[in-house]
C-alpha cells in the first residue's frame, strides 16, 4: 500500500481526507499536515521531513500537495533532494478518491500516471457539458 502524505494551505486536505473518509470509509496510512497564517516554512518542511523518515523505510510514499508553487509545494518539493518520495500538486477530492481506491492493488508509478490521466476529467465546465447533452 502506498502511503500518502497530503500537504496544503489551511486545513484543506484535512478536510479533504474527511470527506474522502464519507465516501470511501476510513483510511489507514495518510497523513496531513496543513499551513497557517503564521507558520514557519522551514518548521512545516521539518515536520514533513519527519514523516518521511517515519514511513520510507516501509512504503512508497506519495506525496499530495495543494498548488504549484506555493509554500507547502516549495517545501514538499526541496525535499525531493534528499528523500525519494513521489510528488503530485493540484490535488482535489474526485482525485484524492482514485488514488485512495487504487492505492492498494497499485504501484506508485502506476498510480500517478493514472491520477495524471484522469486529472484531465475531474474539472468540468458545467454550461458546456450541458448544452452539449442537449
Amino acid at each position: 500500500m502506498t502511503y500518502i502524505i497530503m500537504v496544503s494551505h489551511g486545513e484543506y486536505v484535512k478536510a479533504m481526507i474527511e470527506s474522502a473518509e464519507l465516501i470511501v470509509g476510513e483510511q489507514e496510512n495518510v497523513t496531513t499536515f496543513g499551513f497557517n497564517l503564521g507558520d514557519s516554512v522551514d518548521q512545516l518542511q521539518e515536520s514533513i521531513a519527519n514523516e518521511l523518515k517515519r514511513v520510507q523505510k516501509n512504503s512508497d510514499v506519495l506525496v499530495l500537495t495543494d498548488m504549484f508553487s506555493g509554500s507547502p509545494f516549495n517545501a514538499v518539493s526541496s525535499l525531493m533532494q534528499e528523500y525519494s518520495f513521489h510528488h503530485i500538486t493540484g490535488i482535489n477530492l474526485p482525485l484524492l478518491l482514485e488514488i485512495l481506491m487504487s492505492r492498494d492493488e497499485t504501484s506508485v508509478e502506476e498510480l500517478c500516471s493514472n491520477a495524471m490521466e484522469k486529472g484531465k476529467d475531474t474539472i468540468i465546465y458545467v454550461n458546456k457539458f450541458l448544452e452539449e447533452m442537449e
